[in-house]
């Protein structure tokens, strides 16, 4: 991947880190859930940086709501490597948002990328809603970044392996009180070999699950891609993964 410098356009959010001993698997490498949870925490970051944080939303009964990751990763950060973690939004439209993310390495090379939309909701009623300029103008925009190209949605295939049922415990959820979005991620790791480090993830997010749900994962292995469908008793999605 390329040099990248986005210094000084406002519209980029930005924060300098050490890949922590937390974040390593095995091999000493940065796990892909910890690189999740590194671009959620910096649109947080953003977010609360520019007065449109949680505590904001909460007030407002509003809520952004992540409804598809695609990711790019060139290569997974090592232990106690210095690294930039960035992100900005790149669309607003109509209920719907576009956020990308990236990690440099300390030569300014960018080595992780992502794409992710997101739905405004109110949280008085669950539905989706236009956000107001108060909204989305802090933010701005900013040019996305290239990303390969896309289906609209995962395709799931017709034959799919089914795994051991999970219930859904307090570890897993968020202050929305939903399963964390890097937990499904997580979760189809789990049921997959030690050794699978993706170069290109795709997730669907379809719906909440919540405490006391029950996730029943099933897998499929086809010649170019694994996908990994999280879903309820009735076969209904809660997310799809893609690794390829």
């Amino acid at each position: 991947m390329p040099l990248i410098d986005l210094n000084g356009d406002l519209t980029v959010f930005e924060y300098p880190a050490h890949v922590r001993y937390t974040e390593v698997g095995h091999r000493g490498l940065m796990t892909l859930p910890a690189l999740i949870n590194a671009f959620q925490d910096c649109s947080t970051f953003q977010s609360e940086a520019l007065g449109v944080g949680m505590a904001w939303l909460k007030h407002e009964r509003r809520a952004w709501v992540l409804t598809h990751w695609h990711i790019v990763v060139d290569r997974y950060p090592s232990l106690c490597e210095e690294i930039v973690i960035g992100t900005f939004a790149s669309s607003f439209r109509g209920f719907t948002a576009k956020r990308n993310f990236y990690i440099k390495d300390n030569a300014g090379t960018l080595i992780a990328k992502a794409e992710s939309s997101w739905a405004s909701i109110d949280l008085s009623t669950g539905k989706p809603i236009r956000p107001t300029e108060e909204h989305v103008k802090p933010y701005g925009t900013h040019a996305p970044l290239p990303m390969p190209n896309e289906g609209r949605r995962v395709k799931v295939p017709d034959e799919m392996t089914p795994f051991a049922p999970i219930e859904v415990r307090r570890g897993l959820i968020d202050t929305n009180e939903h399963v964390n979005n890097c937990q499904y991620v997580q979760i189809a790791l789990d049921i997959l070999p030690r050794e699978t480090q993706p170069r290109e993830v795709r997730v669907d997010y379809r719906r909440a699950a919540v405490l006391g749900d029950t996730i029943y994962p099933s897998i499929s292995h086809e010649s170019d891609r694994i996908v990994a469908v999280l879903a309820d008793a009735t076969d209904s999605p809660y997310a799809v993964v893609e690794l390829k």
